[in-house]
């Protein structure tokens, strides 16, 4: 019994943030720990802003197994056949702004894989480590050992031998999961300065080992002077091998040097040595690629319809992101099969998207942004679009027109059923349930202007043709097909300050006789929503709402700008905190006033994460509550619990009026490979 409560009350310990227990057995090796927590405080200048360093990055690849399936995973599909070892090298110039926000360059380049392609991208996430950040890579994974917010999580022993330095060593409390790691770190005594470390862990489908070898002091410490790292993939039956070595502050190279692929110039510029493997893999490289070694590509390729066509250009794509940058432009499209864009729940059923990101500088204030999306609902069997153009024309002043065409959620509205009784009677037979639904295309034009600092004002006009859905059955009782509005609109928006709330309020007028438009209407809206970051990876999100008419000549097509049905549903950062889940558009659609709420609290230790063998694999959990009050019925609210692994992301949701229970739903969506 006393075993449980102690238990227990550790594990309310970790949740909450108390502090935790002695985790060394002696006051010397919890001092030295101070040190290392403190280390970028005291030491160093805290950031790495402003740096610039020239690094040379090594990576090869052994396809030690491969099957079919291995053709279906994305930037796989060069490996997928031919060679099984493969080397690829890159000399760039990185300008650093933050460790997981800086500029980079790529000089010279050499690769043996076919048409140099980019095999694995998401190993560049192990170039440059940040072991003093509360996370070794990226932004929201690797939970560092080094960052006092995470001491929490491990269970460290020191050893020490009287000398300068001393080694600790480092594994996850309580339970296995791929957000912690293991290993071990060598550390300057006199200052907790980490001097080399050696860590084990997961990363999406990967199994690693990196080995680093730090800076020796200030600014440099922060960063390592080498780092390799072994990874091991498997998956489906495929099983390859490969090694990520990077080098830091190698010689600089001239700044004319831009993307040259030069198997000669590399073999010159390389820092370190190939091992034997790697010489033999460009030895035969260079040996078949003679007389020209300066090409972009294999220029020895002879054009083949099938292979390069049909397969390269096209079977390459339908798994890859779509992409290319020059200096002013940069496009880049999702995969055509793309299972990180599927969605489903049994409200909405399967939906399927896709995404094109795009934009264009024309100087260093001016620049043109097009982000289309489409996708399609199996179960309203329709296809949706928003096709949005930004073109930001003052950065400073957040400067911002906007023109957005694309097609709405179906939409209904039962004050047409409701007139039909009324003038032909209630005994009226309707042929068809979707008689009150409208298919809806619009378009919004609006400028953005910052009028002070944290006060934004948007002004511009919104107009609607909704389509019935069922246009003969309207026919047959005298009404129109189409319904029309136009609409001014205005937006202020205020965020007092950065870190705070942002609150907007919205004002709609419908006018009639413009461009057909026959609905008069008058709006108002007021949101506010805080998403406020806790360390490590905890996130706290919350939202409130209040929307009314002041004027309504009828109740065609009421519908809120910040409260609308979704179709096509994303997934774990697509606001399943900021919306309703499981109720019905009709609901709102036909409500004079809504006041809404919504919170939810994520972290990446939980509930789940406790669970024997499928808890490791879980990296965020999230619980939701939302409420909502409309005209006509009781409160309405739900309740919802969500978890996220590297290969699916689920909410379970229920939802109740008043007391009593009404629905319960399960939303998904593929995360597989959605880092790559």
């Amino acid at each position: 019994m006393k075993c449980h409560l102690l238990k227990t009350i550790l594990i309310l310990g970790i949740l909450t943030g108390m502090p935790s227990i002695a985790y060394t057995r002696s006051a010397a090796d919890s001092l030295l720990l101070e040190r290392i927590f403190n280390y970028r405080r005291n030491f160093t200048p805290g950031d790495i802003q402003g740096h610039t360093s020239t690094i040379y990055v090594k990576r090869n690849f052994n396809v030690w197994r491969r099957d079919v399936t291995l053709w279906a995973i994305p930037s796989m599909y060069s490996i997928a056949e031919g060679d099984r070892t493969y080397l690829s090298e890159s000399y760039q110039r990185v300008w650093f702004k933050d460790f997981n926000d800086y500029d980079s360059r790529r000089q010279a380049t050499f690769s043996t894989i076919r048409h140099n392609r980019h095999t694995m991208p998401i190993t560049q996430e192990f170039t440059i480590p940040n072991i003093y950040g509360t996370c070794l890579y990226g932004n929201d994974h690797i939970l560092s050992p080094f960052s006092r917010r995470n001491r929490h999580y491990y269970r460290y022993r020191v050893r020490q031998d009287g000398g300068e330095t001393a080694v600790v060593y480092f594994k996850p409390r309580f339970l296995r999961n791929t957000q912690l790691v293991a290993g071990e770190a060598t550390i300057h005594v006199a200052t907790g300065r980490v001097m080399t470390t050696s860590i084990d862990g997961e990363y999406d489908m990967m199994r690693f080992h990196t080995e680093t070898e730090q800076g020796e002091g200030g600014r440099e410490s922060l960063l390592p002077k080498k780092c390799k790292t072994h990874l091991v993939f498997k998956f489906m039956g495929n099983q390859v091998y490969f090694n990520h070595e990077a080098v830091y502050d190698c010689p600089p190279l001239p700044d004319s040097l831009q993307n040259v692929f030069d198997a000669a110039l590399m073999d010159s510029i390389r820092p370190t040595p190939l091992n034997d493997q790697e010489q033999r893999i460009f030895d035969h490289w260079v040996e078949t690629h003679q007389p020209d070694t300066t090409a972009k590509a294999d220029t020895t390729h002879h054009f083949n319809f099938a292979k390069d066509i049909l397969q390269d250009a096209i079977g390459d794509n339908l798994i890859s992101s779509l992409g290319f940058e020059t200096g002013r432009a940069r496009m880049k499209m999702s995969p055509i099969i793309d299972p990180s864009y599927i969605s489903y729940s049994s409200n909405h059923g399967f939906a399927y998207k896709l995404k094109l990101s795009s934009h264009y500088k024309f100087d260093n204030k001016h620049m043109l942004e097009f982000h289309p999306w489409c996708g399609y609902n199996f179960k309203y069997k329709k296809f949706y679009f928003t096709i949005p153009l930004y073109f930001n024309y003052l950065p400073e002043r957040n400067g911002q027109m906007t023109v957005i065409y694309g097609n709405g959620n179906r939409i209904g509205s039962s004050t047409i059923t409701d007139e039909i009784r009324r003038e032909f009677g209630d005994t009226v037979t309707l042929n068809d349930m979707t008689t009150d639904l409208f298919d809806d295309n619009y378009l919004t034009i609006s400028n953005n202007y910052m009028l002070t600092e944290g006060l934004d004002l948007t002004l511009g006009f919104t107009y609607h043709r909704r389509e019935a859905y069922n246009p003969d059955e309207l026919k047959r009782f005298g009404k129109p097909k189409t319904y029309k509005s136009f609409a001014p609109m205005v937006t202020l928006r205020v965020k007092p300050w950065r870190k705070g709330p942002l609150l907007s309020v919205d004002y709609e007028r419908g006018l009639t006789g413009v461009l057909g438009s026959s609905i008069d209407y008058e709006r108002w809206e007021f949101d506010g929503s805080l998403k406020y970051a806790m360390k490590p990876l905890r996130k706290f999100n919350a939202r409130l709402g209040y929307g009314f008419y002041t004027r309504k000549r009828n109740n065609y097509f009421v519908d809120y700008m910040h409260f609308r049905d979704n179709k096509l549903p994303g997934g774990w950062d697509d606001e399943w905190s900021g919306d309703f889940q499981l109720l019905d558009s009709r609901w709102y659609n036909e409500s004079s006033y809504y006041a809404r709420a919504h919170c939810s609290y994520e972290s990446p230790f939980l509930v789940g994460t406790w669970l024997p063998l499928f808890g490791r694999i879980i990296e965020k959990e999230c619980f939701y509550v939302s409420a909502l009050s409309i005209d006509k019925t009781r409160l309405y609210s739900e309740l919802g619990y969500g978890f996220s692994t590297r290969f699916v992301s689920i909410g379970l949701f229920t939802s109740f009026v008043g007391s009593e229970f009404q629905h319960f739903d399960c939303k998904f969506t593929f995360e597989l490979f959605r880092r790559w």
